[in-house]
C-alpha cells in the first residue's frame, strides 16, 4: 500500500479549493478538510488501541470504527460553522499559502 492515509481526501479538497472562485468557500473547504482529517486520525488511533488490547476490546473497536466516519464528518461540519461564526475574517487559504499549492 503506497498511499498515505487520507491522501485521496486531501487531493480532492485541494482540487476543490483550486476550482472554487469564492474566497469564503475555499476557506470553508480547507477548515472542513483539516478538522475532519484530524478527527478521523484521532479516532482511528483509538480504534487501533482497542484492537491491540485484547479480544474483549475488539467489540468496542468495531463500534468505534463505525462511528469514526460519522465523527470525522461531524467535526468537519462543526468547524465550518465555527469558522463562519468567528473566524471568517481570516483568509486561511491565502495566508497559509494553500492557493499556491492547490492550483488548477
Amino acid at each position: 500500500m503506497d498511499d498515505v492515509a487520507g491522501e485521496g481526501e486531501l487531493d480532492a479538497a485541494c482540487a476543490q479549493i483550486a476550482n472554487t472562485i469564492d474566497r469564503k468557500e475555499k476557506n470553508e473547504v480547507f477548515v472542513d478538510t483539516v478538522f475532519s482529517t484530524f478527527a478521523g486520525a484521532g479516532t482511528g488511533y483509538l480504534v487501533g488501541a482497542f484492537l491491540i488490547s485484547n479480544p474483549v476490546g475488539w467489540g468496542t473497536a468495531l463500534v468505534l470504527a463505525v462511528g469514526t466516519a460519522a465523527a470525522s464528518w461531524t467535526m468537519g461540519k462543526a468547524a465550518v460553522v465555527a469558522y463562519d461564526k468567528w473566524g471568517n475574517k481570516v483568509d486561511l487559504v491565502n495566508g497559509l499559502g494553500i492557493e499556491r499549492v492547490c492550483r488548477r
